[in-house]
């Protein structure tokens, strides 16, 4: 087991968050939320991806390729790149539709807007083809939520792409959670209460002591779980589940303590805590939050078995 990423993925992730960042950064989800029209997010963020390449990268390959794919969707979240990275990724080889995991009651996708047909898989791993329906934005789910409907039958089963999908959902999130810490640590440097700034106050340290912590171990486990799928790709499933669970958990957590330190500022769109902890809704809700997640991966451990970076927290199937 090795949990070093290839140098070529630490490097196409560095090349990818410079670009974007000269593109706008954080301020293309805000230009994206203004206008309201697609050309924003497909014209300049999706032709922006596809110039760093993306357009060639196919996780399923192998696992550089897949690291490559994880280290983009990290500076996504990080930069809440208003543009759905991962079902692109996910594309269909043949017919080129991007992909999505939808929940059971309603077909729904993040940017669904952006594309006439898409490839959707339920939660239990039947497929179908969709097409947006109308383009009815600002929902809690997120800004970009946009229903879908089959145009076909549910059939067949995509288990590797399903893994796949809540793995490189789980390291955009990851994304979203270190840099909401970033800016969490950057502001209480700055801010200056009774006479010394906010980082001296040991409560204030603790708190942050504990969401980095939390960040660290879900970047080591986005890098076991990615290992996991090429290693033990029939027992995927469980370990992407797994991953999902735990990134939910602490961007939730990591990104009440940033909004908080920032105190009323943390709920402003000026700062970019805000804009980060909205577009990552659609990534912690869909297709389904902590509580769904776990009786998920509670059946899927009962079928697969679960291997974890500890040897004792093991089960076989």
């Amino acid at each position: 087991m090795n949990l070093e990423l290839p140098d070529e993925a630490v490097q196409f992730g560095a090349t990818a968050e410079k670009a974007l960042t000269a593109l706008g950064g954080v301020d293309l989800a805000r230009d994206a939320e203004r206008e309201r029209e697609p050309d924003i997010r497909l014209a300049k963020v999706g032709n922006a991806i596809d110039s760093l390449g993306a357009d060639q990268l196919d996780p399923r390959v192998d696992i550089e390729t897949a690291a490559a794919a994880g280290e983009l969707c990290r500076v996504a979240g990080r930069l809440a790149i208003p543009y759905p990275v991962v079902a692109v990724l996910l594309r269909d080889p043949v017919d080129l539709l991007p992909f999505a995991l939808v929940p059971d009651d309603r077909c729904r996708a993040d940017h669904g807007d952006l594309f006439s047909e898409w490839r959707v898989a339920a939660p239990g791993g039947q497929q179908a083809v969709a097409m947006p329906v109308g383009s009815r934005f600002g929902s809690k789910l997120g800004p970009f939520v946009t229903d879908l409907t089959p145009t076909g039958e549910w059939q067949g089963t995509a288990p590797g792409d399903v893994a796949l999908h809540l793995t490189l959902t789980s390291w955009r999130i990851l994304g979203t959670t270190e840099r909401s810490l970033e800016l969490a640590i950057d502001h209480v440097g700055e801010r200056v209460q009774f006479g010394q700034p906010l980082s001296a106050f040991q409560a204030v340290q603790f708190q942050l002591a504990d969401a980095a912590v939390g960040t660290d171990g879900l970047r080591e486990l986005c890098h076991f779980t990615l290992w996991r799928l090429f290693a033990d790709p029939d027992a995927g499933l469980a370990d992407a589940l797994a991953l999902r669970l735990h990134a939910v958990d602490t961007a939730r957590a990591v990104l009440r303590t940033s909004q908080q330190l920032h105190g009323a500022a943390g709920l402003c769109d000026e700062y970019d805590v805000s804009v980060l902890a909205r577009h990552v809704q659609p990534d912690l809700r869909l297709p389904f939050g902590s509580e769904r997640t776990s009786a998920e991966l509670v059946e899927a451990v009962s079928r697969l078995g679960f291997a974890s970076l500890f040897p004792q927290g093991g089960l076989d199937p």
